[in-house]
């Protein structure tokens, strides 16, 4: 078991605190803890029951979020059996709309993979997760005041459920592919803005097998 923390490098993507993980193995602990503005963290991860923690900004709970103003990055890509990868961003919901975007990016390859994606704070928030394994589950949650909040997810096998939801002011944007077309996802959707459009696209398949039920919600 190999636990890090978050290092700071020389910012080839100028950014103040950037963390490249090359890892291959198995019972791998990553947690990364990184508290000021411009973060970056670039994983690669191959084998089976590894935990994966990064936050940035914090919060879930390492709380802190300091007067700071966001610009995290993320890039995940894990291949092997029963993964769980959590990623946590926040920034000062500023009264004044300023900060930088928040980005997350998992590609994910294996089975019985949990995918936790939590943003939060005044700056927009991007969101990606593509997953070809088993058994997935993927919990992707957006919150802020004045920035947009953008969702791809696309998942190819078997058994998913997926939870998206987006809330605050100005706009939401979700595109979700599911297929599996045997059975299984149980999509739901919530999207609560209060201020710009808010808007979904949906692929599916699934030739349910006692799958399917999808669940969407939205006010604004």
């Amino acid at each position: 078991m190999l636990a890090l923390a978050a290092t700071t490098l020389s910012p080839s993507h100028s950014k103040a605190n950037e963390l490249y993980v090359t890892q291959s193995g198995d019972d791998f602990v990553l947690d990364s803890d990184q508290h000021s503005k411009d973060n970056y963290i670039n994983l690669d991860s191959t084998g089976d029951n590894n935990n994966l923690t990064v936050r940035q900004g914090m919060h879930s709970d390492g709380t802190v979020d300091l007067d700071e103003t966001g610009g995290h990055e993320v890039y995940w890509t894990v291949t092997g059996n029963n993964n769980n990868l959590s990623s946590y961003q926040t920034d000062t919901n500023r009264s004044d709309n300023g900060g930088s975007p928040h980005h997350i990016a998992n590609i994910v390859n294996g089975d019985n993979n949990s995918v936790e994606h939590t943003q939060m704070g005044k700056a927009g928030h991007d969101g990606f997760v593509e997953i070809q394994g088993d058994d997935n589950t993927v919990d992707l949650y957006q919150r802020g005041n004045g920035g947009k909040k953008w969702a791809d997810i696309v998942l190819t096998g078997d058994g998913h459920t997926v939870d998206v939801d987006q809330r605050g002011s100005n706009s939401a944007n979700a595109t979700v592919d599911l297929t599996n077309s045997g059975g299984a996802y149980d999509f739901s959707l919530t999207q609560n803005v209060t201020t710009n459009p808010d808007t979904y696209s949906i692929t599916g398949y699934c030739y349910n097998s006692a799958g399917c039920a999808v669940t969407v919600n939205r006010n604004n």
